[in-house]
């Protein structure tokens, strides 16, 4: 059986529309998970028509709500889509500190929390899918920089600057990957980290800091968006007959990752706090299972079950 669906989530605006537009035009059916539903809507009426026998579909969530993310991952499961890959796109920059409603740094939340929970409770799905499947989380060059700060994660000590709180959470991204990546050797499902480059979006302009000129900078200073859906979508479903698994592009070309990034140490303590973070208490990806580490220091609590958010067909 031929995989034809890929999941995005993020894939209302910026570099996860344009993913999804070339995935959808190579024929794929997509799955978008977006916390708008108006936007994710309008975003479902720019793809490409599905497969004669497919349906783009819209999930409502939000990532930096774990019992969103759960029922998210509950609606998908009960869709029985023969998934081909998992793009973790979503991101957000703040300008100030703000919190997720389980206590996170907003940041935090969405960019690797939300993605941690979201792809280790569809794990079944994409070890069950009949041929390679991918797991893209979109990361950037900005993880480059200091470890990964363990002692206060959510800035709850330090003061918040924006784009610090952005290079940790794009530094969790490549470390969560590389985790992954060594828990998911030989079943079938590769781990990949992705910067796409850099691209006049949303994002951007919140990087750059929102202020006078600053979308006159991002478009100077950015590429268009649309460009970087072939690179997202080529490593998601393209070069299949390759084992990419544990590795990280810089667009189209495999890089090192930084040397914070290749801490093994930092890869399981990450693993750990996240896995006791999200209420995922023991993880079961292959013969590997994750026991909690130390305590994180956020105000949240484990998530409940939650009614699932609305799936919306469009075919």
């Amino acid at each position: 059986m031929e995989m034809r669906t890929v999941i995005v989530t993020g894939g209302n605006r910026g570099v996860g529309l344009a993913a999804a537009r070339s995935l959808a035009g190579r024929g794929y059916d997509l799955i978008l998970i977006c916390r708008d539903e108006l936007r994710g809507v309008t975003a479902l009426e720019s793809l490409p028509s599905p497969q004669s026998l497919g349906n783009h579909r819209l999930v409502v969530a939000d990532l930096a709500s774990l019992r969103s993310v759960r029922a998210a991952a509950a609606r998908i499961a009960g869709m029985g889509a023969s998934i081909s890959a998992l793009v973790n796109n979503a991101a957000c920059l703040p300008q100030r500190r703000r919190t997720s409603r389980d206590g996170f740094e907003l940041q935090l939340a969405v960019t690797h929390l939300g993605h941690f929970l979201l792809t280790n409770l569809l794990l079944p799905e994409l070890r069950g899918a009949p041929g390679p499947c991918r797991v893209v989380t979109v990361s950037s060059a900005a993880h480059s920089g200091p470890p990964f700060n363990f002692r206060d994660p959510n800035y709850e000590r330090r003061r918040y600057r924006g784009r610090r709180a952005y290079q940790q959470s794009k530094l969790a991204n490549v470390l969560f990957t590389l985790g992954l990546a060594r828990r998911l050797a030989g079943t079938g499902v590769q781990a990949v980290a992705l910067h796409p480059g850099v691209y006049d979006t949303g994002l951007l302009r919140s990087y750059i800091g929102r202020l006078p000129g600053s979308g006159v900078a991002a478009r100077l200073g950015g590429a268009r968006a649309e460009k970087a859906g072939p690179l997202v979508a080529e490593l998601a479903v393209g070069k299949r007959g390759e084992d990419l698994n544990g590795g990280y592009f810089h667009k189209s070309v495999r890089a090192e990752p930084s040397p914070a990034a290749r801490d093994t140490m930092a890869q399981e303590r990450l693993w750990s706090w996240s896995a006791e973070a999200t209420g995922l208490m023991r993880v079961d990806a292959g013969a590997d299972s994750v026991s909690p580490g130390a305590r994180h220091r956020g105000r949240g609590r484990r998530a409940s079950t939650a009614a699932a958010p609305p799936e919306l067909p469009l075919g």
